[in-house]
């Protein structure tokens, strides 16, 4: 018998709060896109489509951010 993932549900507003509140620890990500679940960063990466596959395999609706290079942060 064929284990069934289990998936989180999220709306998005602790991931969005996080990345106000935290926006010193996405710094090392400069570039790239990070996928959040709660306050977890749950994958990272220059390719989207392949941080979007890992980030699903831990939630359905993930929350989806590409860290900025310089001092803006646009959410």
């Amino acid at each position: 018998m064929r284990e069934e993932s289990k998936q989180i549900e999220y709306d998005g507003g602790i991931e969005y709060n996080w990345l106000v509140d935290h926006a010193e620890e996405t710094e090392k990500y400069a570039g790239e896109y990070i996928a959040l679940v709660g306050e977890k960063i749950v994958a990272h990466g220059n390719d989207f489509l392949k941080v979007a596959e890992e980030a699903k395999k831990v939630a359905s609706s993930p929350l989806f951010h590409k860290v900025p290079t310089d001092e803006v942060m646009v959410i």
